[in-house]
């Protein structure tokens, strides 16, 4: 993978050993055991045969190396509070996903989900699952995307849903005073942007755990990054488009899109700096920052007209 010049470009930022005075403030720890940690995953089957052909689609080759394969009939030997996850495939239709989930030697059923039947070459079970998987474990999903390759693109995308929402909650909550030039100018602005720089650093160690990057250089790690995602392009483009389709009935309206459609298409940005090893051309970028600003206007907000919310209806909000 080609190294990334050493010159940052985090114009609105007066060195950039201002932001990785930021970056060192963060707890990567906690972060980096859990996605160096294999998840614990069980796949269960009415027979044994069935568990391995849904472990092939789901995790690709070997899948046993990591992924405990059982037959229902063992079900009285499996210590179901053992596994972060359990996945139920039931070719014959037996309501066996049914029967998991009311196991009494079950202590949660929240982490168990359901593969539907398909034909082995109709990939989208699979993919249906892994999405529905990661988004409701988003907490498993910088391990899932690490340990297992069939998952990385749900799982990076399952941590770049949750830090937008989370940054765009924060946002407003907070009701930032400032509309965002740059990235850089969050170390620069105050507090708050702080807090949003801090969870975007944090999204983007996510993204590179996921990506089996070596997670115990952290600080390296962001610095690499730093020209990826520090370009003021990303936020002059999402200021502007923010600004430029949105009512302005509440002051606070841009600033959520803002921090929302920002770390969502930085979170874009890194992926395919990993992907690809090298930085998203100007084309690609404008690509993002389209998604990311109509994403966006769909967020349940206050201020927005009753008949921008009809047209929306059935859209995640800023909860979601």
């Amino acid at each position: 993978m080609p190294k990334l010049g050493a010159k940052s470009t985090f114009g609105a930022v007066s060195s950039v050993r201002n932001f990785m005075n930021v970056v060192r403030e963060i707890d990567f720890d906690d972060v980096r055991d859990r996605a160096e940690q294999v998840p614990k995953v069980l796949l269960l089957s009415t027979e044994l045969d069935a568990a391995r052909e849904a472990a092939g689609q789901l995790f690709g080759d070997q899948p046993e190396r990591y992924v405990e394969l059982r037959a229902w009939a063992d079900s009285d030997k499996i210590d179901f509070s053992r596994y972060d996850v359990v996945i139920v495939t039931d070719p014959g239709n037996t309501a066996l996903f049914d029967r998991v989930r009311k196991s009494g030697s079950r202590s949660r059923s929240e982490n168990v989900f359901f593969l539907a039947n398909g034909s082995e070459s109709d990939g989208a079970p699979a993919d249906r699952l892994q999405t529905e998987l990661m988004s409701a474990m988003t907490e498993l999903a910088p391990s899932f995307g690490r340990f297992f390759p069939p998952f990385r693109s749900a799982a990076v995308k399952a941590i770049v849903d949750d830090s937008a929402r989370a940054n765009a909650q924060f946002a407003l909550i907070s009701n930032i005073p400032a509309v965002i030039p740059i990235l850089g100018s969050f170390v620069a602005v105050g507090a708050d942007l702080i807090v949003l720089t801090k969870n975007q650093v944090m999204m983007s160690y996510k993204i590179a755990a996921a990506h089996g990057r070596d997670l115990h250089d952290q600080t390296g790690v962001i610095r690499e990054l730093a020209p990826v995602v520090g370009a003021g392009f990303l936020w002059r483009s999402i200021a502007r488009e923010a600004t430029s389709f949105l009512p302005m009935a509440a002051g606070t309206i841009p600033k959520v899109v803002i921090a929302y459609a920002g770390t969502f298409s930085v979170g874009r940005t890194i992926d395919y700096y990993y992907r690809f090893g090298k930085k998203p051309s100007k084309e690609q970028l404008d690509t993002y920052v389209k998604q990311a600003t109509e994403l966006a206007a769909k967020l349940d907000l206050p201020g927005r007209s009753d008949r921008s919310a009809d047209k929306d209806a059935g859209q995640p909000d800023v909860d979601g």
